[in-house]
């Protein structure tokens, strides 16, 4: 492996702009398509996984802070896409999950996403499962280093 000359060949910033490349698109088109964000996405897809959830466990899920994911519920719940209801074991908090119409909206978001996916790894050809092992190795290294500095 060559030593990288400048930030441009660092995996990183690759990594990075891949990622900001694609967020970029599909913020685009599910805003174009659905009236969705990309964030607004990235919170729906977790209550699809959960069904019903709180924001604490989307944050979790998501990586990102609490309150920015309670802004973004609120938002969804405006539109129509999610209902909150109190916990009934546990009346401090909330649960969150979709009503039929942001479930519609998931599924065709979802089918959207699915659509790219077989695009990018169509681009990969033979090299796709090597390509997700790989990541899998790197995003294990990442939590590792992540860990080292919560522990100094």
């Amino acid at each position: 492996m060559r030593e990288p000359k400048s930030v441009t060949d660092l995996l990183t910033y690759r990594l990075l702009r891949l990622s900001n490349t694609l967020g970029l698109y599909s913020n685009r088109r599910y805003r174009a398509e659905f009236d969705v964000t990309l964030p607004e996405w990235r919170v729906m897809s977790i209550i699809a996984l959960m069904e019903t959830t709180s924001a604490q466990e989307i944050s979790r899920s998501v990586s990102t802070d609490k309150a920015w994911v309670g802004l973004t519920l609120q938002k969804l719940e405006k539109r129509g896409f999610v209902r909150r209801v109190s916990d009934k074991q546990d009346g401090r908090r909330t649960l969150v999950s979709f009503t039929r119409q942001g479930k519609e909206v998931h599924d065709a978001i979802l089918a959207n996403a699915k659509r790219r996916q077989r695009r990018l790894l169509g681009a990969l050809g033979e090299d796709a499962e090597t390509v997700f092992a790989a990541i899998e190795r790197l995003q294990a290294e990442a939590d590792r280093m992540l860990e080292e500095l919560d522990e100094s």
